[in-house]
């Protein structure tokens, strides 16, 4: 590890990620220098990810965990972000089930330093992972949550005006990839370069096997999740650009108890099954808070 002025302090976000947290820790410090920090927000896991976590931080006093009740990492990333404290020149966030590369920390921060008018550094994935998204990302742009960093800047800004995400927001990068582009500012103009394409920054994971019936439930799992958020955002654009910040509602379901009638199941190929299971779960939890 290496030692220069600029501190960063990595938050990894992980529920249920025992057979791959370890991974993940062993390939930060691989790629952290000396005077970072790493925080393990264990948000709602079952398994035993937070004694993984604790055997792992005897030996590596820059790792800590912290065990979140409530399985949610929009209240997770809150927690990091607004509660913990926590001061630092740049903030990395990544997810318990992914590994970077050993030069991904130093190259988000080269980003931020070489482009001091951003909000985000973005990181991709790397190809033996997805080529198909790295190659989008490098494209189009865009926010992934498995990495990106935020500079100092913009993280004490969003304390400022007390911008948190909502309680079941799905995807974090979603949100804090338009406040960047929006420069906290959805009223305003939309500006893409707000966020900085990490071409050097790479992070992998493990794809799913189509020959694995845990990782079969999982895709379907995460299709209705992917659902879920397609119609969070179609909820949440318009009011952000038409009452701002204000617009951030504190649960994501009072998004849908004032919207709900805007949302509806319409021909989108197979996604169309997973939008119409992602409604009723949504249903579901409007009569349970009703």
């Amino acid at each position: 590890m290496q030692n220069d002025k600029m501190t960063r302090t990595i938050g990894i976000f992980a529920h249920n990620e025992a057979g791959r947290i370890t991974a993940c820790l062993e390939s930060v410090r691989n790629a952290i220098k000396l005077g970072d920090e790493c925080v393990v927000l264990n948000n709602g896991s079952t398994d035993n990810t937070s004694s993984l976590v604790e055997e792992f931080s005897e030996a590596n006093s820059f790792c800590r965990v912290v065990n979140i009740p409530i399985g949610d990492k929009a209240s997770a990333w809150n927690i990091f972000v607004h509660e913990m404290g926590l001061k630092a020149d740049l903030f990395v966030f990544l997810d318990g089930d992914c590994e970077i590369a050993p030069n991904s920390i130093d190259a988000l921060e080269k980003c931020m330093m070489s482009n001091p008018g951003a909000n985000a550094a973005a990181a991709i994935p790397s190809e033996r992972s997805s080529r198909k998204n790295r190659e989008i990302m490098l494209k189009e742009g865009g926010l992934s949550g498995n990495l990106y960093a935020l500079p100092n800047q913009f993280v004490e800004r969003l304390r400022n005006t007390h911008t948190r995400l909502p309680f079941g927001l799905i995807g974090d990068d979603s949100l804090v990839g338009a406040l960047a582009c929006w420069n906290l500012n959805p009223k305003g103009e939309w500006d893409d370069r707000k966020i900085i394409i990490c071409r050097y920054a790479d992070f992998s994971y493990v794809p799913l096997s189509p020959f694995s019936l845990s990782d079969i439930r999982l895709y379907y799992r995460r299709k209705i999740r992917y659902s879920l958020r397609y119609f969070q955002i179609l909820l949440m654009k318009a009011p952000l650009e038409e009452h701002g910040l204000a617009a951030i509602t504190d649960d994501i379901a009072d998004l849908y108890r004032s919207h709900f009638t805007e949302m509806k199941v319409k021909w989108r190929g197979i996604d169309t099954f997973f939008d119409y299971l992602a409604l009723k779960q949504i249903k579901k939890r409007m009569d349970e808070l009703a």
